[in-house]
């Protein structure tokens, strides 16, 4: 199949963009320092976890029964770990487990594999005595154990008390009778709602500038001119947003892959070595495939328009000390979507976050932010997407204009009556 002359070209100056970039020191050095850290990001929840979980202090507690094993864990956790559980996200500080061997307990805590061993035994009376077995019986464990051994006791006399009563019961809440929640807890979505966004934001502000400065290269060497001979300024526009921005994807995904390699291997690891509670298993809930696959569209879409933008306003300037200034209006653009992204996590349904998430410089961001914590429509989806690639199609004619304008330019200053005399001579 021979492919238009337009597209061939285009094409052409893709490949030559990508390779020229690919190719470079600097792009494999950073690729692949970005990797190792992209791999110590995803393997930082697990180091975590298990540093918390050896910062753990650990009791264990003897009892002749059953039933006072039950009070007994009961009393300690409220005693011991109650401060803790007013955040529910966080790990208790004390670990209580049940031994029927106080003996070798007995030899753990002297070897410091525990803070303590609590036993209880039951008198002649049906009174409760006990006894604490710790290395240091002047710390505040101690002083909180005696705590815990009134709540014991307090426990096994309510529960006795039961007896006297006709009955109570404790009916749990039929979950058929409440609204289903989204897939995902609350703060799970926020964070990867977070994620996206801030990869959106990256990708255009970094890969933009990365099409930027090629643009002023090319200018400065003078190579524009010559390759205008051969392409219109459309297809070298195209060909040069395609190549860099491929580049700039091969890189992502040297990045994404082992990072999202770890994640999934992590669960296993953290399993084998901390139990079945390791890791939280919900640190991504929430991504489902029709978001990752609104993800996919908007991040493609959202870095082509940006792209357009920032080779349009490049190639206006011929040194590289003067792209920053050029492309400052891009990334004043970008930043203020994402900022507001950021608010609109902590608020998804207020009223201007709906209206500014079809506006294409805000579309990526807060559409994503929708999308991850809020309840869209199919239909307003689509119409983002299509206001999106309608926007990049004005952006492509308007950009291969200025673009080619731009060539005209060479040496001079940029003011808006020359940049405007140069895209009216345009043909």
């Amino acid at each position: 199949m021979t492919l238009p002359p337009a597209v061939r070209n285009a094409l052409l100056v893709a490949r030559r963009e990508y390779l020229v970039r690919v190719r470079s020191r600097a792009f494999l050095f950073s690729t692949v320092l970005l990797a190792v850290v992209a791999v110590v990001m995803g393997v930082t929840p697990f180091v975590v976890r298990l540093l918390e979980r050896e910062g753990v202090i650990r009791i264990a507690v003897e009892t002749p029964d059953a039933r006072l094993d039950r009070l007994a864990v009961s009393s300690l956790d409220l005693v011991l770990n109650g401060p803790a559980r007013v955040d529910p996200t966080s790990r208790p500080p004390y670990e209580i487990t049940v031994t029927d061997d106080p003996a070798g307990a007995r030899a753990r805590v002297v070897r410091g594999e525990l803070e303590g061993l609590l036993l209880v035994t039951r008198g002649a009376s049906d009174t409760l005595s006990f006894t604490y077995v710790t290395r240091n019986p002047g710390g505040r464990q101690a002083i909180l154990m005696q705590l815990a051994a009134v709540a014991i006791g307090a426990s096994a006399r309510a529960d006795e008390a039961r007896g006297l009563i006709g009955g109570f019961d404790v009916v749990k809440a039929d979950p058929a009778a409440a609204t289903p929640p989204r897939q995902g807890t609350t703060t799970s979505r926020t964070i990867l709602a977070t994620l996206l966004i801030v990869l959106v934001f990256i990708t255009s502000v970094t890969y933009g500038m990365w099409v930027a400065a090629s643009v002023v290269e090319e200018k400065t060497s003078r190579v524009m001119e010559v390759m205008l001979s051969a392409a219109s300024p459309g297809e070298m526009l195209a060909g040069k947003v395609v190549g860099v921005g491929s580049a700039g994807l091969t890189q992502y995904l040297a990045i994404v892959v082992p990072a999202a390699a770890m994640l999934v291997l992590q669960g296993r690891i953290a399993e084998a070595i901390l139990g079945s509670d390791g890791v939280d298993p919900d640190v991504l809930g929430g991504m489902t495939p029709e978001l990752l696959g609104a993800f996919l569209v908007l991040f493609l879409l959202g870095f082509l328009f940006s792209a357009l933008l920032y080779a349009a306003a490049a190639s206006l300037v011929s040194r590289q000390e003067d792209v920053q200034q050029v492309a400052l209006p891009m990334l004043l653009l970008s930043m203020a979507g994402y900022f507001l992204a950021a608010i609109a996590t902590t608020s998804i349904e207020t009223w201007w976050v709906a209206p500014l998430s079809f506006v294409p410089f805000f579309s990526p961001y807060l559409m994503l932010a929708r999308l991850a914590l809020g309840d869209v429509a199919a239909w307003e989806l689509v119409l983002a997407i299509a206001i999106l690639v309608v926007s990049i199609a004005i952006a492509l004619w308007v950009a291969a204009r200025v673009y080619a304008a731009g060539v005209l330019l060479y040496g001079e200053r940029p003011t808006a009556r020359r940049i405007l005399a140069a895209v009216r001579h345009r043909r």
